[in-house]
């Protein structure tokens, strides 16, 4: 506190190391997808029921078999399937947490605009408008409303354009504006 008694709000982090632990996610995203479609894990289920699967799969097809004798499971479909999987989920673990991986690592955190701590129900509503694409994205495929599919493109390149916001003097990309908040390093907070 200053001396009238008025809290000192921290300040932002700006573009530069966002995209660092933007850049750390997604190589570690990558390492994990290939994990994971290399032990068959992920959403296989759904991607097989997905609309028009099959004319992707055969699509693939000389792709898939080489896949498969390089000991990917499920060649194509498994790759498919381990990103949609980790798609959601590695995104999620910042909107559980208020934190990515890369962002942990390099020591920032999500908070409230005015520099208060976060919380669950806030991390969650940035994380639903950050990743806008994949969330209707993945509603769209386990509901079948092809309408929300066809949304998750537009959202998702407006969320993406608002990244530039990060240049403005708020530090604050179109996704924090919409949820109230803004990114910080962990030790001002």
């Amino acid at each position: 506190m200053d001396t009238l008694g008025a809290t000192k709000v921290p300040n932002r982090v700006g573009a530069g190391p966002r995209l660092a632990a933007a850049a750390l996610d997604y190589f570690m995203s990558t390492i994990a997808v290939t994990v994971c479609a290399l032990q068959g894990w992920g959403w296989s289920n759904v991607v097989e029921h997905l609309p028009q699967s099959s004319e992707l799969l055969s699509m693939y097809q000389p792709m898939d078999e080489a896949l498969v004798e390089a000991g990917l499971v499920r060649g194509v479909m498994g790759l498919l399937a381990a990103s949609a999987l980790l798609g959601i989920v590695y995104p999620l673990v910042e909107g559980l947490t208020g934190a990515s991986p890369g962002k942990w690592m390099l020591g920032l955190r999500v908070a409230h605009a005015d520099g208060r701590s976060g919380h669950v129900s806030l991390y969650m509503k940035r994380f639903v408008i950050k990743f806008i694409r994949p969330v209707l994205g993945t509603i769209a495929g386990l509901s079948g409303l092809g309408l929300l599919g066809w949304l998750a493109g537009p959202a998702g390149l407006v969320v993406t354009l608002g990244t530039l916001l990060l240049l403005a003097p708020h530090r604050q990309a179109l996704h924090d504006k919409l949820a109230v908040t803004a990114v910080f390093r962990r030790v001002e907070l």
